[in-house]
């Protein structure tokens, strides 16, 4: 986290960690998990300090989306900036810009879904996101329900300083029958950080994130040697040569690294 977000949220958390380095997406992440499962909590949010909440009805339709579907383990709210990303959908125009404070009626507008006035859409993307659910979402801001990642695990801390570790979950949750979904019922806007780009780059600055190399080789964990050739997907299937549908087998560690 970094020090200027602390101003703001400290009368508002009962729990603050500070790591000496940083940690990584995955293995931070994995430390507030742990605690949400010791406490018992129903629901479980991964955010970053990179999230803006646009209004206070967000959290009404994350619990709104999670009862549309009883194999819904996980919903991940819309962002603005790539409005409807999902599995299939790589990528969508800026449905509404930033703006340092957002009003009722900007929310208002993107719940209603109508977006006809937004050049360029492109056409696999819904023209009214309403009700809309898309599949295999990024991790902006997850929610997940508590027994599901008492089935699935913590995210793989192989992974390191980010990327590749919400493929790696999207793959566990449809392997087990489950669906992790992005809903038009709930917005937030991500920045989405830099810090992974320039640390792949050699450019970032940060001494503590030279503590590990690297590291998104997805397919040391999804082998093609182990699903007849085929590569990692995040459906967490394969259609094998005779034709049928076949669960994607996956190396069974599932890394987490003591602090």
């Amino acid at each position: 986290m970094r020090p200027e977000v602390w101003q703001y949220i400290q009368d508002k958390v009962h729990l603050y960690l500070h790591p000496i380095r940083n940690l990584g997406y995955a293995k931070a992440s994995n430390e507030g998990i742990i605690h949400g499962l010791h406490w018992n909590t129903p629901y479980i949010c991964i955010a970053n300090d990179d999230i803006e909440i646009m209004d206070k009805r967000w959290i009404d339709g994350i619990y709104q989306t999670f009862g549309m579907h009883k194999e819904i383990i996980g919903v991940v709210p819309m962002c603005p900036r790539v409005a409807g990303w999902g599995y299939g959908v790589n990528y969508n125009p800026e449905v509404l810009p930033y703006k340092e404070e957002y009003t009722p009626a900007d929310y208002d507008y993107l719940l209603a879904g109508d977006f006809s006035n937004v050049p360029n859409l492109p056409k696999n993307m819904p023209t009214n996101q309403k009700g809309n659910l898309v599949d295999g979402a990024a991790f902006i801001m997850p929610y997940f329900k508590r027994e599901a990642l008492l089935e699935l695990g913590l995210l793989d801390e192989h992974f390191f300083p980010g990327s590749g570790e919400d493929y790696d979950m999207l793959a566990r949750v449809y392997s087990h029958d489950y669906r992790l979904v992005s809903t038009a019922y709930s917005w937030v806007w991500h920045h989405w950080s830099r810090a992974k780009d320039l640390f792949a780059s050699g450019t970032l600055e940060d001494p503590y994130y030279k503590c590990r190399p690297y590291w998104n080789e997805i397919g040391d964990l999804w082998r093609p040697e182990d699903n007849e050739g085929h590569p990692h997907d995040i459906w967490g299937h394969y259609t094998s040569a005779n034709g049928m549908k076949r669960k994607l087998k996956r190396v069974d560690e599932i890394f987490v690294e003591p602090i």
